[in-house]
């Protein structure tokens, strides 16, 4: 499976949080808000998540295989280390459209869910 990543903003005063990124699996299928965090470790990527009712995250969407999670991993920090080094950036915020994905552009111009032309 082709993993790409992009950083979409980039944080010095976040705490542990570094940065948050999009990953495109066979420029097909969209991530938003994989999470870069500095943890006891080194740099570590969490996948989205959201908070149930007892106050606990629960990740949204997950890679099922270790392979996989291993090629969103070193995507998204190969992206990041990227950014770190002097890489293509604009501020604080990269956007995910600049992302070259063979064939079409990494977003799509039309919402699949919406139909609405994407900004």
């Amino acid at each position: 499976m082709k993993v790409k990543s992009k950083i979409v903003a980039r944080y010095e005063d976040k705490g542990k949080l570094k940065a948050v990124a999009t990953v495109c699996l066979d420029g097909k299928f969209l991530i938003t808000g994989v999470r870069v965090a500095d943890c006891q470790k080194g740099l570590t990527v969490f996948m989205p998540s959201r908070e149930i009712h007892t106050g606990e995250y629960r990740d949204i969407c997950f890679p099922v295989t270790s392979e996989l999670y291993k090629q969103i991993k070193d995507s998204v920090l190969e992206a990041y280390e990227s950014v770190e080094d002097g890489g293509e950036q604009t501020g604080d915020r990269f956007p995910a459209a600049d992302m070259e994905v063979p064939g079409k552009d990494f977003l799509p111009e039309k919402s699949v869910a919406s139909g609405r032309d994407s900004q």
